[in-house]
């Protein structure tokens, strides 16, 4: 666990100085532009980040189970690089040829509720394009272990531009056309960055080893990708899906909140993404050394990790919810569940730990594509149901549903093939922990003022909460890293 430990924690440190930069620039959002125009902001990229899984055909996936099999600096990954370059622009192709064909009925459908969209259509497949060759170098990386890169260009350099364009246009330097312009810009320069990052540690390599890939590998890897386009595809519309039909049925101010309160609750998840760029390559080696012990243990490390995290977390938003809702104004009322119902789900999926990863892994990678084709059907019959009945909070029911549907049955599934599972009595510990402190902030009498509201009771349940996990030695792959940086101070428990 040594390489995940120190990539996670690095991935970790600029998740959460990126969630921190993230959180202003959404509270600046929320109050400097309009719902239609926080709208647009995400359904730009909600659109592209679906074209670009497609066009992706699957490859990253590829990459991060077969690079093992390809691994060797000297003869250049018997270029690796080059299959997933061409398997790109191939899914690019076809993905904006499928743009062309159906950009008139794209620009009916929203050209009533959704007009501000139609106006900056044009953006799409350039963010498109970026975005998916994001994936493509930064499943590169990760597969040569270096995945700091990627975490640090797109959660917090990317961040930091954009926050320099909303206070651009705060202070009336540029207008909302060239701040959508910078903000495109921004989104997309991580993946230069990323290419450059490849051509400096020398891992460019191009040059395909003629007679490599024999037909069983290529055979295998095609398999693989044509499921994968179905997996990967249907996570990004799990993703995706509910802004475009809050987009379509609602329209583009709904949207607008919807996103903005979707944020808020997605917030917990960044530990997670922070452990996962990281495990999936190890997850990767060690199927190819059938260790099977070594991914339990990932497996139950990970689970016990997020968990923590994720409670707590969630917990904090609850109980300073009413607190939080000050922030934003008073138009984004309606968000208030969203954000509670979203987290709620969320923190399902981080207390089942990296189950995706080690199915994708695994020879049995076909089910979490039938896994995914069934959560984005159940994904898209929930929202079409709850959007029309319960509006925006309705498509965050859709959405925690399914995120807890589809964890349940890929901790089952795991369970069944593996006889591996990630709770011990160290999970019982938890949330025994998170519930007494839990109880502790409800009883926390308010000021009058929210934002020292949230502070003392934020830090009350941190340090009650950290206090008990170490005490109860909850967490043992935390405890040690807390413990540690305790000491650092003086301070021992």
């Amino acid at each position: 666990m040594g390489i995940i430990e120190k990539q996670a924690t690095r991935n970790a440190i600029y998740s959460y100085l990126g969630a921190g930069l993230g959180f202003i620039t959404i509270l600046w959002q929320s109050h400097l532009f309009s719902t239609d125009e926080n709208g647009l902001l995400r359904i730009l990229v909600s659109v592209s980040m679906l074209f670009a899984q497609f066009s992706n055909l699957g490859f990253s996936t590829v990459t991060i189970k077969f690079f093992p099999f390809f691994k060797n600096k000297d003869k250049g990954h018997h270029g690796f690089l080059f299959y997933s370059l061409i398997v790109s622009v191939i899914g690019f192709a076809l993905c904006y040829l499928g743009f062309y064909l159906f950009e008139d009925a794209i620009i009916a459908d929203n050209l009533q509720k959704s007009k501000l969209f139609v106006d900056y259509l044009y953006y799409v497949m350039p963010l498109t394009f970026f975005t998916l060759f994001f994936f493509v170098f930064d499943a590169y990386l990760r597969a040569t272990f270096s995945s700091v890169i990627g975490s640090f260009t797109k959660d917090l350099m990317q961040r930091i531009f954009i926050l320099i364009a909303i206070a651009a246009y705060f202070f009336k330097l540029i207008n909302f056309p060239i701040f959508i312009f910078w903000y495109i810009t921004s989104t997309c320069l991580p993946t230069l960055i990323l290419l450059f990052e490849i051509i400096r540690i020398k891992e460019w390599h191009i040059k395909p080893v003629k007679g490599f890939i024999d037909r069983k590998l290529s055979m295998e890897m095609m398999s693989l990708a044509v499921f994968s386009i179905f997996s990967t595809f249907s996570a990004a519309i799990i993703l995706s899906i509910d802004v475009i039909m809050v987009n379509h049925k609602l329209g583009l101010s709904e949207t607008g909140i919807y996103s903005i309160a979707f944020y808020f609750g997605s917030m917990i998840t960044i530990p997670s993404r922070a452990i996962g760029r990281i495990s999936s390559t190890m997850v990767a080696e060690s199927f190819k050394k059938n260790d099977i012990d070594e991914i339990a243990s990932i497996y139950k490390k990970s689970s016990n990790s997020l968990m923590m995290i994720g409670l707590l977390l969630f917990i904090c938003v609850a109980i300073n919810i009413d607190d939080v809702m000050k922030l934003l104004p008073v138009n984004f009322i309606s968000g208030k569940s969203v954000i509670l119902i979203v987290s709620a789900g969320y923190v399902v999926e981080l207390s089942t730990g990296i189950n995706q990863l080690i199915i994708i892994n695994s020879r049995y990678y076909i089910y979490d594509t039938a896994l995914a084709l069934i959560t984005v059907c159940l994904t898209v019959m929930l929202n079409n149901y709850l959007i029309p009945v319960y509006g925006i909070k309705g498509s965050a029911i859709a959405t925690a549903a399914t995120v807890i549907f589809v964890n349940i049955l890929r901790y089952g599934f795991i369970l069944w093939k593996y006889n591996i599972q990630p709770f011990d009595l160290n999970s019982f510990k938890v949330i025994v922990i998170a519930g007494f402190s839990a109880t502790v902030g409800w009883f926390i009498p308010a000021t009058h003022y929210f934002i020292i509201d949230i502070l003392i009771k934020s830090s009350v349940i941190g340090g009650l909460f950290v206090l008990l996990m170490l005490k109860w030695e909850a967490t043992p792959e935390l405890n040690i890293k807390i413990r540690k940086n305790l000491k650092r101070f003086s301070i021992s428990i």
